[in-house]
């Protein structure tokens, strides 16, 4: 609900200059032409605080706005109020506004296109995602607002998932910026990609893979997408290569690749290719994620003594929630020595709150959650959120 009151701060003052203003014209006009003077404006005026005192707020306002005339020099604190309503959400009133702005023939060029840029934002939070798609459109085909119209272009094709567009409208935005984008055209190539994996369409799934590995080779979802789908075909040696690239691509998403590594050594059955894996990824990558993986595979492997030794020295010289979780974990699985009592009680919750802690979080805004979202929900930034190395309860 819009703050009435603010508004009426920024009004009050501007309608009564312009409704004296008006009148003073209107007299000068009488003098000039010998006719009996008409103020209709300072009559509005008066009206206007007549709903002020009443606490009419909604229709002190409206008049106000009538009184104000709409003319080259009143163009900005129209522009300014119809984006103060649409920041409140107050979208009806942000678009009769623009709207009358747009229609005024006298107002400059500069003023109605800057007026045509705010309705098309008007519509795009309105959800109208066409009229808004034509307007920003428009502008951009005229070079005005070009930036900013080819921003809401984008938006609006990534809401429909329009890729193909939202491709053709970022390169557009790239030339315009003079500034690469190419980590964000590797984006959509990557969600055309999905798209047409899982309607089985590998081959165009590929072609939009080798698309999306032209315009940013450090895209690290291009070797996980390329490895799910090299793993789905079984084709699993490939998929070891991609996922490896990851390492070299971006080291917030080493993480991802350990259990799909797991599973490709395992089908392949190459025990000491996984444990050569492992220990590299230890020597690389900061975290507890490669000992807890490394402490697994030799629990699989018959040799939980060695798995805990690994985890204990390891938690020696780094704290690690996560590690000391799996390393109680290890223990409960020895029957020489179960935990009991306060350990097993630790233990336990420490498994609830990692079920229940978020395990990715926005580098760009901060949201949070168990998902991996390569658009962030919150901030509509790409490639932003990144998985956490460890829990962090009430973060």
């Amino acid at each position: 609900m819009l703050d009435g009151l603010i508004v009426l701060l920024i009004l009050l003052p501007i309608a009564a200059g312009s409704g004296w203003a008006a009148r003073g014209r209107s007299e000068r006009r009488r003098r000039r032409e010998r006719v009996q003077p008409n103020a209709p404006v300072h009559a509005d005026y008066l009206r206007g605080i007549s709903y002020l005192v009443n606490e009419e707020s909604d229709r002190a306002i409206e008049t106000f706005i009538r009184v104000l005339e709409v003319d080259n020099e009143t163009a900005e604190t129209h522009l300014a109020l119809g984006n103060l309503f649409r920041r409140q959400g107050d979208i009806d009133r942000a678009l009769r506004l623009h709207q009358n702005l747009v229609a005024r023939p006298n107002l400059s060029p500069a003023h109605r296109n800057q007026a045509r840029y705010e309705l098309a934002c008007d519509y795009l939070k309105a959800g109208v995602l066409d009229r808004a798609e034509a307007l920003f459109a428009e502008l951009v085909d005229q070079q005005a607002f070009v930036e900013r119209s080819l921003n809401g272009l984008i938006a609006i094709h990534e809401k429909v998932r329009d890729w193909e567009q939202a491709i053709v409208a970022t390169k557009h935005l790239e030339r315009a910026r003079g500034a690469s984008l190419r980590p964000v055209i590797a984006q959509y190539h990557c969600e055309l990609a999905e798209q047409a994996a899982s309607s089985g369409n590998d081959d165009s799934a590929t072609r939009q893979l080798k698309a999306a590995r032209h315009a940013y080779r450090g895209c690290a979802r291009v070797s996980l997408a390329a490895g799910a789908l090299a793993e789905r075909n079984r084709e699993y040696r490939s998929a070891i290569r991609a996922y490896r690239d990851v390492l070299s691509q971006d080291a917030a998403f080493a993480t991802e690749i350990l259990e799909p590594m797991r599973r490709c050594f395992d089908a392949s059955d190459d025990a000491t290719g996984y444990v050569d894996f492992l220990q590299a990824f230890i020597v690389e990558v900061e975290g507890a994620a490669g000992h807890v993986a490394y402490a697994r595979h030799l629990q699989r492997a018959g040799r939980l003594d060695e798995a805990i030794a690994h985890l204990s020295r390891y938690l020696q010289s780094e704290a690690s929630w996560i590690g000391f979780y799996h390393l109680l974990e290890l223990a409960s699985a020895d029957p020489r020595s179960s935990l009991t009592g306060p350990l097993d009680n630790l233990r336990q919750s420490l498994a609830r709150i990692i079920d229940h802690e978020p395990t990715y979080r926005c580098g760009h805004c901060g949201f949070s959650g168990r998902y991996l979202h390569w658009q962030c929900p919150s901030c509509r930034q790409w490639n932003a959120m990144i998985p956490r190395k460890d829990i962090r309860p009430g973060e």
